[in-house]
């Protein structure tokens, strides 16, 4: 087994005859594929956007675009049909959304004497952060792929009305108070008028894509920053009333008439430092303190997410402390991983995104 160093980090790889060293490191192929199970069993149970889209895997050796084809409704017709004429025909028009796949990946280093001293599992220890990780960053691409939907709608500013304008982002007037009753009817008008299919089942929080059932509806994901100001939406139920207390994800805080709410950190708001609410200074003090929120309310296959299938959907790799050319004493190694990923809004107008403020920050 030859060693190929890489690079002043001490990151090189393990090339042997059967194959799997260059991709894992000194890692087995049994060991590596029973640390990506693990990978992905802790991700599944964390994610909480991707639950929701539509999940697609690349096989391997493909490439790494992506295309999914949208085969448009027929108009309603309500025209008769006259003896011997032959009426207008309708065409079929489909619509075609691609994506290209990413490479993410982090690594950590290691030493000698951490292998030697540490009482602790230190590779296990990592792998495992490693895996939270993963998790969180998938769940932060797809947070940002729904976030980028153009459907946008704007809380009203308080008891005065106040309206900020100029806002970098080039929109005319936003009004910056707290989620109301109004804000979430409209959102759900809105999905209602293009015809937007209901949730009734997710993808499990399990290392397999399976879905399971939940009680229909439409989903929201904000920021536990708004979690006092949906509690005081008229008509909020928590949970715990829920006729189904089971069907609850992780996450969830309650309901609004049909959308129900989850609140994550991952939903981070707009920094009240940034340039795209500076001019919110004036406005409401509660947008000055806290910065601008997305809640976002989306329907069925509203998004779709993309990664490698089978072995490829994570690789981890470890290298441990061995001599080399850039480490003559053997004194470096790694602990990383890699997987390919990405997210893309399917459905434009099936997905609104409310931008409020927090009343109680």
């Amino acid at each position: 087994m030859a060693f190929t160093s890489g690079t002043a980090g001490g990151t090189g790889t393990l090339q042997s005859t059967s194959g799997f060293g260059a991709k894992y490191g000194e890692l087995s192929e049994a060991d590596a594929f029973t640390i990506q199970k693990k990978f992905l069993t802790i991700s599944k149970k964390l994610v909480t956007m991707a639950r929701f889209a539509q999940k697609e895997t690349k096989a391997l050796h493909e490439g790494k675009d992506i295309r999914w084809r949208r085969y448009e409704r027929f108009q309603v017709n309500t025209s008769t049909l006259s003896e011997g004429v032959t009426p207008d025909s309708d065409t079929l028009q489909q619509t075609t959304i691609s994506a290209t796949l990413a490479q993410y990946g982090r690594w950590v280093p290691i030493t000698d004497v951490m292998m030697a001293l540490s009482t602790d599992p230190i590779v296990q220890q990592i792998t495992e952060r490693q895996a939270i990780q993963m998790a969180e960053t998938m769940d932060t691409l797809a947070f940002n792929a729904f976030k980028a939907g153009t459907n946008v709608l704007y809380t009203s500013g308080g008891s005065s009305g106040t309206v900020a304008t100029n806002i970098a982002d080039g929109v005319a007037a936003v009004y910056t108070g707290a989620l109301t009753p109004a804000n979430v009817s409209r959102a759900v008008s809105t999905l209602e008028n293009k015809d937007a299919v209901k949730i009734s089942n997710v993808v499990k929080a399990a290392s397999e894509y399976n879905t399971e059932p939940v009680a229909e509806g439409f989903f929201a994901v904000c920021h536990p920053d708004l979690r006092v100001d949906i509690e005081n939406i008229t008509g909020f139920s928590p949970v715990e009333k829920y006729a189904n207390y089971g069907a609850v994800m992780s996450g969830e805080i309650g309901k609004v008439g049909m959308v129900r709410f989850i609140a994550t950190t991952l939903a981070v708001p707009v920094d009240s430092t940034s340039a795209k609410i500076s001019a919110l200074k004036a406005g409401p003090t509660n947008v000055a303190k806290s910065g601008l929120y997305s809640t976002l309310v989306f329907a069925r296959d509203a998004v779709g997410c993309v990664s490698l299938s089978g072995k490829g959907a994570v690789t981890p790799t470890v290298v441990s402390p061995k001599p080399s050319a850039e480490d003559p004493l053997g004194q470096r190694g790694s602990v990383g991983y890699q997987f390919w990923y990405v997210c893309k809004i399917l459905q434009e107008n099936w997905v609104v995104r409310i931008e409020s403020g927090a009343s109680t920050i």
